[in-house]
């Protein structure tokens, strides 16, 4: 009886599964046409905010697809530093114009083994949440390190920061503040399942009034 109920049970995890990736399909769909029509929009304020928004919007529907895929992205080697200089132009466009992206590379050559589309997305939720708590408007850093066998990856802000009620709960999935300076929701809790998956840690530190920084650290690759 525990056998058929299990089977059943995952039977229908699978067809949620695939009912949510064709939902998914289709929210890309409407996102890429909307990405498109901003795209032609004058360059203002306005439109880079609206850019950022559907960035966001975007790394959504592939959280959720981290959490139901059962095999993982083929892993590659990734010298942090330079994946770091190549994406950072990117990103500070969907941050908008009144945030500053500053990178602080200060581990040349390191090396680590990493789904880079994972990679990607985890960076994306933390800038996102660091833009939140700072009003879009400050400066975020993007430091690297090695320290012994790890490869550190520092994200910090200057917004508004966090109280230790709330530092204690931030990888909790679907935990919120219930305010927008300080949302976390899916986005905190895949970005410490991606670094679980690659053994590797996540850390913050913060203080109310003086910012937050994210702590990530990966095994140096050999």
């Amino acid at each position: 009886m525990g056998a058929r109920v299990t089977a059943e049970h995952q039977e229908k995890l699978l067809l949620l599964g695939l009912q949510t990736a064709h939902l998914i399909h289709d929210w890309n769909n409407i996102l890429t046409l909307l990405q498109a029509q901003c795209a032609e929009l004058p360059p203002s304020e306005a439109a880079s905010n609206l850019a950022a928004s559907l960035a966001e919007a975007t790394a959504l529907p592939r959280q959720l697809l981290q959490y139901l895929r059962s095999d993982q992205e083929p892993h590659s080697l990734v010298v942090l530093d330079n994946w770091l200089r190549f994406v950072k132009s990117e990103f500070g466009q969907l941050l908008g114009a009144r945030i500053r992206l500053r990178l602080d590379d200060g581990a040349p050559g390191a090396t680590i083994l990493v789904d880079p589309h994972q990679l990607r997305n985890a960076l994306l939720n933390l800038l996102m949440n660091a833009r939140a708590a700072m009003d879009d408007s400050g400066e975020i850093v993007l430091a690297t390190s090695v320290e012994a066998s790890a490869v550190v990856l520092r994200v910090s802000d200057n917004g508004r920061g966090m109280d230790e009620s709330v530092r204690s709960r931030l990888f909790e999935p679907f935990f919120s503040t219930g305010t927008d300076s300080q949302r976390t929701g899916l986005g905190l809790s895949s970005v410490k399942a991606f670094l679980e998956a690659h053994q590797g840690t996540i850390d913050v530190a913060s203080v109310p009034g003086e910012g937050t920084t994210f702590t990530l650290l990966f095994p140096a690759a050999a």
